[in-house]
């Protein structure tokens, strides 16, 4: 109980005044009236006092109120919205609700006080109405809907809010009205509208890839939604570019279109769909505009062993639209710590020596923390345990390399030019390639050494290798001298190798070509004829086999009279004995050495420069010793559908020619196999990046057929896109999407660390269709998260644009790498004919106490939760006070109150008393007791009570 003026009870401490006038005019009074009398008043005195205090008590009410929020957009039916006003009707003339108001909404509320006035609001179609009482039809914001049914509740009483609407809001978010519904005790009652159908199809949404770069090949998806079966035309444009148009038929509901397209230039980029149907009712939603973000073109690093074939991948990717950048060896070393700056990092046929522990350390950065890619390409380079096994260039690969092979059974010669033009470095080198194949053989393994100028000289005797010491203490003593001729040189691996039972029998030789040839024997040798066709037969294989002709063709002369070297070497190839040759020189006669590899079916060599002999030796050992490498013809196998293969036919395409052996780790992905299922391209992710291997080569050895197929640049352009990472995968995201009516502008930030950058202060420079700019200020919502919401127009042909502003923590390379981006807002969703939200009506009836698809008794049926209201009690104060003052009256006058022996001892009045009148004036303590015939006074004498 509360008092509205509690400073009235203080007029309660004139009750003793009560009780003292009560003893001043005890005469003629018993003491029990006495004494009630005094209480009755005294009760009547603080009745009054208390009334006039005002108390009062909470009570709830049992009354209900209730409000009707009716949705009159355009995307609910009108025959359901007279259905839903005649039965408004009617439930109000059932239940009678003590208050019952009428709210109608759209893009703005009305709250109305009758039936009458709903019937009489004036609507438009267009979000420009013609005065301010006129709702449009072209949104919905069931928020503001919420908030204006508030007032329209009757105090104290239980509150319904009866909400007719499909549920789907342009504008506003009606979670924002969810607390004030809670906390007012509002209970909702949601009534899902029909939704207006007609013949109809949209745009629905434009789907954009992320990570489009530019003059990069992409799919586009429109999807259409349509409201039944029609023909339409579906057209995608950006700016004046056309990028596409298909006719399709649609059926009910979302249509999925793609487009392959490809843009040229970087930067924001705009789109538009759209579509044509035939018999579409409504033009305004038949066009969406959107944009997407495109990057630079990539950039690629082409780490080649060979520079001179690396023109092969490098003019096959530029064609391809990617940016190469080519480096030797040397040239890699010198510039692996920028690798930042590319994409993806192509290492091509390299000797693991050429990789410094610095160079390794960089690219290992490069992909697991900048999310680089990383593609290795083999080659004869790439060898077991000698080539990158154990390697730490090895641990980012999705491939471990064998390193356990079984060795053939090797005889092998070293034929190597002493003469005067290989005095001081040529010789050196020499000297270095015999030491580099002794080291690779295995002590089983038979290795002689043969110097020749003019004549052959044994440096190294063919025996088993055993204890390398004195073979090597032997080849480091040769000395130049002399004129050269090769001829006593084959006569003495001839005899050398005449009794060997080993199963492959070599000949390395190393010379400039330039000798003396003598005539060839006699009768029983082979004729000009079969030279030549042996010659040719050998040519012909090693163009299958790897690629490499020597001499090339156009330098190839017909040998008309072969001379005995000729003749020689054809004899040692029926003799199963095989010779390669290795070119050197300023000039060499590439076709004498061309000859002698063709018809020894051998390989042919050419040494670019002095360092290339050691290595070109040591290709030729490990191809011999089958060290970790299959060398045949095959077609590559694809094992998994991946982006980075489509469109490739490998069945019909030309084959390979050989491949390292390795195998994947755990967890990467064999895309391509090889001969005996052997993987040949591999992929995994390491870090933030992805690492590729490719067993083959990329040039022309292996990959001579490739070379010249429609397939080769596509194939690596697609491996390398595939690799590299995509654009938005950057430290710094931009993103800006649509919410009803809403921008919702959402920016990540990351470290170099890829840790949370916090404490910013990025602004957004927002540019509307009209051109005016203004700035919206993001604040962190969560861990290197910024976030701010921004109400948007409909309506405009243009999209909004949004992109950084440099400062508040963000550099101008922290904006540059963001970009921009925009958002189109043609039309309002009133214009998509979808089904009503149920999740949102049902869940917004079940969190306020309400329910979804109400009885009408259940809308009034009572919950006890009435708003608790003051009831003041003085009226019951002031009727009880009146009660107990006419009780005091009683209590003083009623005629049982008199003593019964004062009664029978009063005197009776005669005579002339019996005119005296009930009304005159008796003397105090007189009692006046009415008679059958007359009246009688008793006169008592007051005693003290």
């Amino acid at each position: 109980m509360t008092f509205a003026h509690p400073q009235a009870l203080w007029l309660l401490a004139l009750l003793p005044v009560i009780w003292l006038f009560a003893h001043r005019g005890r005469h003629g009074l018993t003491p029990r009236r006495l004494v009630g009398a005094a209480l009755l008043r005294s009760a009547t005195v603080a009745l009054l006092v208390v009334a006039i205090a005002q108390p009062r008590v909470p009570e709830r009410s049992r009354a209900v109120s209730v409000v009707y929020a009716l949705d009159i957009s355009r995307s609910v039916a009108p025959e359901f919205l007279d259905r839903s006003l005649a039965w408004i009707r009617a439930t109000n003339a059932h239940f009678k609700p003590a208050q019952a108001r009428y709210l109608v909404f759209a893009e703005r509320a009305r709250l109305l006080a009758s039936l009458e006035d709903v019937a009489a609001v004036a609507v438009s179609s267009t979000d420009r109405p013609g005065g301010a009482q006129t709702i449009a039809q072209d949104a919905t914001d069931i928020e503001q809907a919420l908030g204006a049914a508030l007032p329209g509740f009757g105090p104290g009483e239980e509150r319904r809010l009866v909400l007719i609407s499909d549920g789907i809001q342009t504008h506003g978010d009606v979670w924002r009205m969810l607390p004030r519904l809670q906390s007012g005790r509002v209970r909702v009652y949601a009534v899902p509208a029909a939704v207006a159908r007609a013949r109809d199809a949209w745009v629905e949404t434009i789907v954009v890839p992320t990570g489009v770069r530019a003059q990069d090949p992409f799919t586009l998806r429109v999807n259409v939604h349509a409201l039944g079966p029609m023909a339409a035309r579906v057209r995608l444009t950006s700016g004046s570019q056309r990028l596409g148009e298909e006719s399709v038929t649609l059926h009910a509901g979302v249509n999925e279109v793609a487009f392959e397209a490809t843009l040229p230039d970087a930067g924001l980029r705009p789109l538009t769909a759209t579509v044509h149907a035939q018999g579409d009712r409504f033009e305004d939603n038949d066009t969406l505009v959107d944009s997407i973000q495109v990057g630079p073109r990539p950039r690629v690093l082409y780490v080649e062993g060979v520079p001179e074939s690396a023109h092969h991948l490098a003019d096959a990717l530029r064609a391809h639209h990617l940016d190469v950048a080519i480096a030797g060896p040397e040239a890699f070393a010198a510039r692996a710590s920028s690798l930042g700056s590319f994409d993806a990092v192509i290492l091509s046929d390299l000797y693991v020596q050429t990789i410094d522990a610095k160079s390794q350390a960089a690219l290992e950065v490069f992909v697991r923390d900048q999310g680089g890619g990383l593609i290795f390409a083999a080659g004869e380079s790439t060898y077991g345990e000698a080539g990158y096994a154990g390697s730490a260039l090895e641990r980012l690969l999705p491939v471990r390399f064998e390193g356990k092979r079984k060795r053939r059974e090797l005889d092998l010669v070293l034929l190597i030019d002493r003469s005067h033009s290989m005095r001081g470095r040529k010789l050196e080198q020499a000297k270095t390639a015999a030491l580099s194949t002794l080291d690779l053989l295995e002590a089983r393994h038979r290795l002689a050494v043969v110097a020749f100028d003019a004549r052959a000289h044994e440096v190294v005797p063919l025996v088993a290798v055993g204890n390398k010491r004195r073979a090597e203490d032997l080849i480091a003593s040769m000395t130049a001298r002399g004129q050269t001729n090769i001829l006593p040189a084959l006569v003495e691996a001839q005899r050398l190798l005449a009794g060997s039972t080993a199963t492959t029998r070599h000949v390395i030789l190393l010379s400039d070509g330039v000798t003396v040839q003598p005539p060839g024997p006699g009768s029983d040798a082979p004729n000009a004829a079969q030279i030549q066709a042996l010659i040719q037969r050998g040519r012909e294989e090693a163009m299958r086999r790897d690629g490499i002709a020597m001499p090339p063709p156009e330098a190839a002369v017909p040998v008309a009279h072969p001379g005995a070297i000729e003749t020689l070497v054809a004899n040692l190839a029926r003799a199963g004995i095989t010779v390669s040759t290795v070119a050197i020189g300023d000039k060499p006669d590439l076709a004498l050495m061309g000859d002698i590899a063709a018809l020894g079916r051998g390989r042919g060599y050419v040494a670019r420069s002095d360092a290339e002999i050691p290595s070109l030796f040591v290709t030729e050992t490990r191809r011999l010793l089958g060290a970790s490498m299959v060398e045949e013809s095959f077609r590559p196998t694809r094992r998994h559908r991946v982006a980075a293969l489509a469109g490739l036919d490998f069945a019909s395409g030309p084959p390979l020619r050989g491949l390292v052996v390795a195998r994947a780790k755990t967890f990467a992905e064999v895309l391509l196999t090889g001969p005996g299922d052997r993987p040949l391209l591999v992929t995994t992710h390491f870090g933030l990046g992805k690492t590729v291997a490719f067993l083959s080569d990329v040039k022309n050895r292996w990959s001579s057929e490739w070379i010249g197929w429609d397939g080769y640049g596509r194939f690596w352009a697609q491996l390398v896109r595939a690799t590299m990472p995509r654009p938005d995968a950057g430290n710094l995201t931009l993103r800006v999407t649509r919410t009803g009516g809403e921008a919702v502008v959402e920016l990540r930030a990351l470290d170099r660390g890829h840790g949370y950058r916090n404490g910013l202060a990025p602004a957004i420079r927002l540019v509307d269709p009209s051109g005016r700019a203004t700035t919206l200020m993001l604040r962190q919502v969560a861990p290197g998260h910024y976030a701010a919401h921004r109400a948007l127009e409909v309506g405009h042909a243009q999209p909004y644009r949004f992109e950084l502003i440099e400062g508040g923590g963000l550099t101008r390379a922290d904006v540059r790498d963001a970009g921009s981006r925009s958002l189109g807002y043609g039309w309002s969703d009133e214009y998509r004919a979808l089904p009503p939200d149920t999740a949102l009506l049902r869940s917004l009836s079940e969190l306020t106490g309400g329910a979804y698809e109400p009885k009408a008794a259940d809308i009034f049926a009572l919950h006890g939760d009435g708003e608790p209201t003051p009831r003041p009690l003085w009226p019951y104060l002031i009727a009880g006070a009146l009660g107990l003052f006419l009780l005091d009256i009683l209590w003083r006058r009623a005629p049982w109150t008199v003593s019964p022996r004062r009664w029978r001892s009063a005197p009776m009045i005669t005579g002339g008393d019996r005119d005296r009148s009930p009304h005159m004036r008796m003397d105090p303590g007189e009692t006046f007791v009415p008679g059958a015939t007359g009246h009688a006074v008793e006169r008592t004498l007051g005693r003290r009570a």
